[in-house]
């Protein structure tokens, strides 16, 4: 007979009826209110509201009978709320000792990604499991595309998730039409992610009552083993780091890293880390990572290291683009090749003009040749060597799936000629050069050229005025 351990599931959403849950199976019922505050939630859901929650909570019941389940409503009546809320919800599900989280709900708005990101990273390391639905719309939505969360999605979907799940950062593809009880009779869920994140959720928590060793990478790797869709395993975005240790030689940058860092001898704050950063195999071998998760930036074989935890390097990238399924109509925004002397510290520019471009409502997709852009939240994409039309057809995946605006692609000024062939349509091209202590910016747009000088280092005002001689011109059509 095994051994069972209660495990807390928390349904955060908007409510769980109190008329279809067994009491003694609800721990605690809380909202957060119009000041972000956790308070004992007293709202009757009447049979007419939209029972989203509770039909989460049935799905989990059903499937793990012995889980108790707690209710955190961050939604209304008609399932919307604002994503400022998920933040108290989370930290009361840590302070209460919640194992795992269902989220069936997210965004897809690229400006809540960043914030959403650290959120999740935060909680994973402090041992809290989510499991998030999908969005139905078959664009990448957050935080179920993150790799610190198991992301579901639904079978029977006439979108293409079975081909392109990587893209979208699924992990398992699960039913969500369940049979449930609905007061006096049976009836079925519909079709959709959000039904289908708690049947997951369900089996996690099963997962955890026999062991609750178990870690993130461990709980996903099983999610894929339950997914009725073949899935490929061990192909993560670098976006799961909440505090490092780097160690290596690599390029210096005014740009931030995406998670904090934690400096000293590794042996002394080893358990202050969930990742470690490298940029050779020798600096690997000189650390006792075991678990850790890895991000490694060099080019030599690292296959004779152990890495249990999550492991990014720029061959997952590769695999990445090989194993991309999507067949697009080729890409229909405007792209800008940005041309960079090596001197010149392209991560800051590159971070600070996708800002500018967000600020303003911009999804720029914005790729960087060299691995350790990954740091800095950019896009790698390795030189498109063998085949054009494979690194070219991944971009267009990623741009739809993202829902992109437009495409910045940052090439090395020597190689520019090579990398324009790529792009030979391109709809910007700008150049940047030092020029003694100056840095001359030069645009070009089809058959128009201007230039600009740039004193000293480029800074946040200058990168705003590209920013702005870019948008202007792209969306001048649009203005007439």
């Amino acid at each position: 007979m095994r051994y069972l351990r209660e495990v807390r599931v928390a349904i955060i959403d908007n409510g769980i009826n109190r008329d279809l849950i067994c009491k003694e199976k609800i721990q605690a019922q809380i909202v957060i209110d119009e000041n972000n505050r956790c308070i004992e939630d007293k709202n009757e859901i009447r049979v007419t509201d939209f029972q989203h929650g509770t039909f989460c909570a049935l799905i989990v019941e059903k499937y793990n009978s012995h889980c108790i389940l707690d209710s955190v409503r961050i939604l209304d009546k008609t399932g919307k709320g604002g994503i400022e809320k998920i933040e108290p919800a989370l930290e009361w599900c840590y302070q209460n000792n919640i194992g795992v989280v269902n989220l069936s709900f997210g965004t897809t708005n690229f400006n809540e990604c960043e914030k959403l990101k650290k959120l999740v990273n935060k909680y994973v390391y402090n041992g809290m499991i989510i499991v998030a639905a999908t969005a139905n719309s078959g664009f990448v939505s957050y935080p179920a595309s993150f790799t610190n969360v198991i992301g579901v999605a639904t079978t029977g979907s006439p979108l293409s998730y079975s081909e392109d799940y990587l893209q979208m950062g699924i992990d398992t593809i699960v039913p969500s039409e369940h049979m449930v009880k609905f007061f006096d009779k049976e009836i079925k869920t519909s079709l959709s992610n959000s039904y289908a994140a708690p049947y997951v959720c369900a089996l996690i928590a099963d997962r955890l009552s026999i062991d609750k060793t178990l870690d993130i990478k461990k709980l996903k790797d099983y999610a894929r083993e339950q997914s009725h869709t073949e899935m490929v395993g061990g192909v993560y975005e670098p976006d799961w780091v909440y505090k490092a240790y780097v160690t290596g030689r690599k390029k210096t940058s005014r740009a931030d890293y995406y998670f904090e860092t934690v400096s000293g001898e590794f042996s002394e704050i080893r358990e202050e880390v969930d990742t470690v950063i490298a940029c050779s195999v020798a600096d690997l071998e000189s650390l006792e990572i075991k678990n850790k998760n890895v991000i490694y930036l060099g080019k030599e074989d690292i296959y004779n290291i152990d890495v249990q935890g999550f492991f990014w390097s720029g061959e997952i990238r590769r695999q990445q683009i090989l194993n991309n399924h999507y067949q697009g109509n080729g890409l229909e925004v405007p792209v800008v090749i940005l041309a960079i002397e090596a001197a010149i510290d392209s991560f800051y520019i590159l971070t600070e003009l996708k800002r500018a471009f967000a600020r303003d409502g911009y999804n720029a997709y914005t790729i960087k040749m060299e691995p350790e852009c990954v740091l800095y939240g950019l896009e790698y994409m390795p030189e498109p060597v063998a085949d054009y039309e494979a690194w070219k057809t991944f971009i267009e995946s990623q741009v739809f799936y993202k829902q992109s605006d437009l495409v910045i692609w940052c090439v090395s000024l020597d190689d520019k000629e090579k990398f324009l062939k790529v792009y030979p349509d391109c709809d910007v091209e700008i150049n940047l050069c030092n020029e003694g202590e100056n840095i001359l910016a030069r645009f070009s747009f089809e058959n128009e050229k201007a230039e600009k000088r740039i004193s000293g280092l480029l800074d946040r005002k200058e990168i705003d005025e590209i920013y702005h001689i870019i948008e202007k011109k792209l969306t001048e059509d649009e203005d007439g």
